[in-house]
């Protein structure tokens, strides 16, 4: 099932908000390259007062400091690192947001219980779900007014660099070679291989055939899910 019209305005008003915390910022909807199909993945460099401020809540202790000339401001080197990979959840109803975290016992909510990225969020209307439902390193982002708001921070997770540099990479070649939506490309592939079937059963000729198997392989290739 394809994303509501509001899910796509969370995930929009989510790319604004963490873009307003990075420098720099790359971020995919439905991209499976964390372990599961998560509704917005971002690799974000963030901003010092953002990397501050979520790494003291997150009980980090700071290694060195650093001056920085050409930026002219203080850099925090030390247990974590600037570059995060931000993981968010959409949820329009009380009922999705159940089906995600409340069965703790089902393959889907066990996936999240786990944290995968460096920081992690919900991202859910008012009244969907209290931060305490949520596990301890989750963060929540409500709307409010034209943005959103942080009821409850992340705890991070120090990601190896090695992880790190393989999640960016995996988004980079989905980005350069893969349509931007996970459901879409469902969709498609979905309806190429029931041209395919209609072809099969209406006995259309052979050349014909072989164009829609290509079609339907093509569109099945690269699938993120």
């Amino acid at each position: 099932m394809a994303p509501s019209d509001r899910h796509k305005k969370l995930q929009n008003m989510l790319s604004k908000w963490i873009g307003n915390r990075s420098f720099k910022m790359c971020g995919l909807p439905e991209a499976n390259v964390v372990g599961y199909v998560a509704d917005f993945v971002s690799i974000a460099g963030m901003h010092d007062e953002s990397h501050t401020r979520y790494a003291k809540h997150s009980g980090l202790t700071k290694m060195s400091m650093g001056w920085s000339h050409n930026e002219k401001c203080y850099k925090i080197h030390g247990d974590v690192d600037r570059w995060y990979v931000c993981v968010f959840e959409v949820k329009v109803s009380r009922a999705d947001f159940l089906n995600t975290f409340g069965n703790r016992t089902s393959p889907h909510a066990k996936a999240r219980q786990e944290p995968v990225g460096t920081a992690h969020w919900v991202v859910a209307d008012k009244g969907v779900c209290k931060p305490e439902e949520l596990p301890e390193f989750w963060g929540l982002l409500t709307p409010y007014g034209t943005g959103l708001t942080e009821l409850k921070m992340p705890k991070l997770n120090v990601l190896p660099e090695h992880i790190l540099h393989s999640i960016a990479f995996d988004m980079l070649w989905l980005q350069m070679n893969y349509r931007v939506s996970y459901y879409d490309q469902l969709i498609g592939m979905a309806e190429s291989v029931r041209e395919l079937h209609r072809g099969i059963i209406n006995d259309v000729p052979r050349r014909d055939l072989l164009e829609l198997s290509n079609k339907a392989t093509k569109a099945c290739n690269g699938l993120a899910g």
